[in-house]
């Protein structure tokens, strides 16, 4: 019993400690027309436990001043920095931080939509939207489980949810739902869709009217996923 104990305190105080995960931005200096809209300062970005990410904009930030520079969040795929700095932010995979200052400290936080795979992501770009007109790039090293106890802690936390009884006659119950969104999808074992929830009740899931048999039941968790096969007797 005590070292389930201590088990358990050594994992509340690992995920406490490791609440989110930080890079550095660097090699700024890529804008092909004119050097005074390069980034110079410290920027850094922030994956967070709650499926949010943070871009950070230190105090001795600068650039040059546009009518309309924003900050995004960009996967590269391989593409060099120069071709980079040639192509329409549209074009590319990329996640909106917001309207920036020229100056300054700043910082942005935004909620990682479902679907976007975070660990794609590696470049930070400045770029006008309102003229379509890059203004510069930096690189981080994209976050992976093996560099980011962050997603590791989202997928441990994603492993502990599950479907019980199972198999099942008349109700289903979701356990460890202790997290900010969760949806749950059944579906049958020809593909279709039986039942969808985003609000998950203690008084558990009525399954009585399903015919017996084979389910997958899909659950979504903060962006990730899993499937877990569901017997009804």
């Amino acid at each position: 019993m005590k070292k389930i104990l201590l088990t358990f305190l050594f994992l509340a105080i690992t995920i406490h400690i490791s609440s989110q995960c930080s890079e550095n931005i660097n090699g700024f200096g890529n804008n092909p027309d004119d050097n005074s809209y390069n980034i110079t300062g410290d920027v850094s970005i922030t994956l967070n436990t709650n499926n949010t990410i943070t871009l950070n904009l230190a105090s001795n930030f600068s650039t040059t001043p546009g009518p309309d520079v924003r900050a995004y969040l960009v996967e590269s795929n391989g593409i060099s920095d120069a071709v980079l700095a040639t192509t329409l932010i549209a074009n590319l995979n990329h996640l909106e931080f917001g309207l920036i200052q020229a100056n300054g400290q700043q910082t942005f936080t935004v909620a990682i939509p479902e679907g976007k795979d975070i660990t794609k992501f590696d470049k930070v770009f400045f770029y006008c939207l309102e003229y379509n007109h890059f203004w510069d790039l930096g690189t981080f090293t994209s976050f992976h489980p093996n560099n980011c106890s962050v997603l590791n802690i989202q997928n441990l936390l994603l492993d502990k949810i599950s479907i019980f009884p199972n198999p099942a006659k008349n109700k289903i119950h979701v356990s460890n739902i202790d997290v900010n969104s969760i949806e749950i999808r059944i579906f049958n074992v020809l593909g279709k869709q039986v039942f969808h929830q985003s609000e998950i009740s203690k008084k558990g899931i009525d399954v009585s009217n399903f015919n017996k048999g084979i389910y997958i039941v899909k659950i979504d968790v903060d962006g990730k996923s899993k499937t877990q096969k569901l017997v009804i007797q």
